[in-house]
């Protein structure tokens, strides 16, 4: 009997070895097949605006780790997981162009396009040399996307806003009749409030102060002494960053400024905003934005959350959700033209029907402001600031 057992133990051995190795190597094999796509993200690491910029930078790991863990990118059967490294544009066109430069080197040809303007469109002739895919997290800008720029896209294009935020503030202030706005000094600043103007006068109501600030500025009584001099109703900001809108809010509040303030597209997170603000000004403050801590929030930005609360200690924050929203969308569109050719993900991103966003789905259109489709339309998130500290928040519905 113990012979028997000899003879059919030893056997075993090589056997079981040899599937140990099989096994082994068919999973070096998979990690092996598995590659590795970088795509840049050219942001402020440091200058003036990179408080304002730092969760573009804390979520570029998280957002990454998130869309591998959903699968990441398969081209023609080859897996690719999603590396974003980030270069810093320190706060200024110059840096932005190092920055470019710099990835360039290294290869990439995708990019997370800056969100300040002068940035963006500083990079431009580089990137279209070089046929450089980026995406521009959200803009209320349409030079750098407009032709002859050819690899220039927006994710969040608030150039469509003006006509939904405006028919919804009319809803809410039915007796607001004049209207003073505020804006940065910024070429994208300057055509969008020319189209919001139109919007505004369509409705009935007079602009009665249109001016821009310097960048950067904290010192804005200045400008709000003439404002208050045309006695407005309301004060409309375009855009800007969080230090920007709480100068506005607070001082012309202090200035005894009870109407209503609003952004017809973003100052930055709905959240931050209230909580920097001095509790007994902040009512009756509008933007186009999300409440990213809303049950209204759709399951990719409750993931993304869930996540980031992990790896950072970062109250979770809009500038996470910008970063997700356009590495996803790049990612979209390598998948659906099946290649990593800049040209052909160009075209494919064009004629893509149906972009996935935070927002629900979009697609990209603007034909009819810049001839070419470059601008993602999408569900519009507004965000009102109400006494008592309460946000109140919705997607305004689009036709």
């Amino acid at each position: 009997m113990k012979t028997a057992r000899s003879v059919l133990v030893v056997p075993c051995l090589p056997l079981i070895f040899a599937l140990f190795i099989l096994s082994s190597f068919s999973t070096n094999e998979a990690v092996a097949q598995t590659k590795t796509l970088k795509i840049g993200l050219i942001t402020s690491v440091t200058g003036p605006m990179a408080p304002s910029f730092k969760p573009l930078v804390d979520a570029a790991k998280p957002a990454a780790d998130y869309l591998n863990q959903r699968g990441g990118i398969t081209v023609k059967g080859k897996k690719y997981r999603i590396e974003v490294v980030t270069a810093d544009d320190q706060s200024s066109p110059p840096g932005a162009v190092s920055a470019t430069n710099k990835l360039i080197q290294d290869d990439i040809k995708f990019i997370v396009a800056p969100l300040f303007i002068p940035s963006n469109r500083a990079i431009a002739p580089i990137c279209e040399e070089a046929k450089i895919v980026r995406m521009t997290p959200s803009c209320a800008d349409t030079a750098p996307f407009s032709p002859p720029n050819r690899y220039s896209f927006n994710a969040e294009s608030t150039n469509y806003n003006p006509p939904y935020v405006y028919d919804k503030l009319r809803s809410i202030y039915p007796q607001v009749k004049r209207i003073a706005i505020i804006r940065p000094d910024d070429p994208g600043a300057k055509t969008y409030a020319d189209v919001t103007e139109k919007e505004i006068k369509k409705r009935g109501v007079e602009i009665v102060f249109n001016e821009a600030y310097k960048i950067p500025t904290e010192d804005f009584y200045p400008i709000l002494t003439k404002t208050m001099a045309q006695k407005p109703d309301a004060i409309e900001m375009i855009f800007g960053i969080i230090p920007w809108a709480k100068g506005i809010i607070e001082q012309s509040r202090e200035m005894g400024f009870t109407g209503p303030i609003t952004a017809v597209a973003a100052v930055g997170d709905t959240n931050l905003l209230k909580s920097v603000i001095d509790p007994k000004y902040a009512y009756d403050i509008c933007q186009a934005n999300l409440d990213v801590f809303s049950p209204k929030m759709l399951p990719v930005v409750q993931d993304l959350r869930k996540l980031m609360e992990k790896a950072t200690k970062e109250k979770f924050d809009f500038g996470h959700v910008l970063t997700l929203q356009a590495v996803w969308i790049i990612m979209q569109g390598i998948e659906k033209a099946q290649s990593l050719d800049t040209d052909k993900v160009a075209s494919a991103l064009e004629n893509m029907k149906d972009v996935e966003t935070p927002y629900g789905a979009g697609k990209f259109i603007g034909k009819d402001l810049i001839g070419i489709d470059r601008l993602l339309f999408k569900s519009i998130p507004f965000s009102r600031i109400v006494k008592g500290g309460k946000i109140e928040f919705e997607f305004l519905p689009i036709k």
